[in-house]
């Protein structure tokens, strides 16, 4: 199973089934959507998703933000956030 979630303007998730990883599925995914993007785009993804994060910054994103504490969608717990943003070329 492989999922994106995205707007014009943001990536908001990115589903690969672990059985799955490391075939390009999830770099496709990314792909496409910043393909289908008018504007720069950006993403949120948590410090320590290392697989992510490589994923991402692979593919141009650069780090814009880092934030700490409890974050949009991670309420119950401290965590800390990175904000990456794609530009358009």
């Amino acid at each position: 199973m492989r999922k994106v979630g995205y707007s014009d303007t943001e990536l908001t998730w990115l589903y690969v089934n672990p059985q799955i990883y490391k075939q390009g599925f999830g770099r496709a995914l990314v792909r496409h959507a910043i393909a289908d993007s008018t504007s720069a785009m950006e993403l949120e993804v948590l410090e320590g998703n290392t697989p992510a994060l490589k994923l991402y910054l692979t593919e141009d994103f650069k780090v814009v933000k880092r934030s700490e504490g409890r974050l949009v969608g991670n309420e119950a717990f401290t965590a800390v956030g990175l904000v990456l943003r794609h530009e358009r070329t």
